[in-house]
């Protein structure tokens, strides 16, 4: 598994995410209440910042594991959905009826991997953008209802691709990592015409140049312990 441990931005950061919007549909942004994580994983089924291409103006929350619209959480808890494989999401059973047409944003301040050493042990790293700005990475969603609490709600998968260089020093064994949506791409990512074709331009490693990332403490991956403070994110 990659990509399965984030951090999230504050509201004041996620709200970045419409500089670019015509300042005529500004009155238009809605933004709900969430929770900013220093460290959190998918394990947990979190409720993250997420934009859909349903409504592109509303910023709100989506869980972190991806559940068709008329399954049940008991059905999916042996599945790992918290990526999805670009190469095979137009093939899978799971996304093939949602690829084209919902699609979203993850809002992030960064990530975690893993990079296997010689021992097998694995070293976690922070990986985040040069610039410090908002992180975006595609994701696949569903709007699943779920009937224990007797609502809608947003669930997704981050989609993965092939890793390119940095990526694949610290993802050192399936050489992996998330799929990055660049400023500039936004809108169209979120577009409901995009095809096939359009869309696979996409499938492709983000140039390198644009992340960079750090060693942080193993103290991650113990039980027991507080992760969720800035301490997650400090170099070793």
């Amino acid at each position: 598994m990659m990509c399965n441990r984030v951090a999230t931005p504050s509201p004041e950061k996620a709200k970045k995410v419409f500089q670019q919007t015509p300042p005529e549909l500004l009155d238009l942004v809605k933004m709900d209440t969430f929770t900013a994580y220093y460290h959190t994983t998918a394990f947990t089924m979190p409720l993250l910042p997420f934009i859909g291409n349903d409504d592109p103006l509303h910023l709100t929350t989506a869980m972190w594991k991806f559940i068709p619209e008329r399954a049940t959480l008991e059905a999916y808890k042996p599945y790992d959905t918290s990526n999805a494989r670009a190469e095979e999401i137009f093939d899978k059973r799971t996304y093939k009826d949602h690829i084209l047409a919902k699609r979203g944003l993850l809002l992030l301040t960064g990530f975690y991997e893993g990079q296997e050493q010689p021992d097998k042990t694995s070293q976690p790293y922070y990986i985040y953008p040069k610039d410090g700005e908002l992180l975006t990475l595609g994701c696949v969603y569903s709007d699943w209802y779920n009937k224990e609490e007797d609502r809608q709600v947003k669930t997704f998968s981050i989609i993965t691709t092939a890793a390119n260089e940095l990526m694949a020093e610290i993802h050192n064994k399936k050489k992996r990592m998330p799929l990055i949506v660049p400023p500039e791409k936004r809108d169209r990512w979120l577009s409901k015409d995009l095809s096939r074709a359009e869309l696979e331009h996409y499938f492709v490693p983000f140039p390198d140049g644009y992340l960079q990332a750090h060693k942080v403490s193993r103290n991650l991956y113990k039980r027991g312990i507080d992760s969720n403070t800035p301490e997650a994110q400090m170099a070793i």
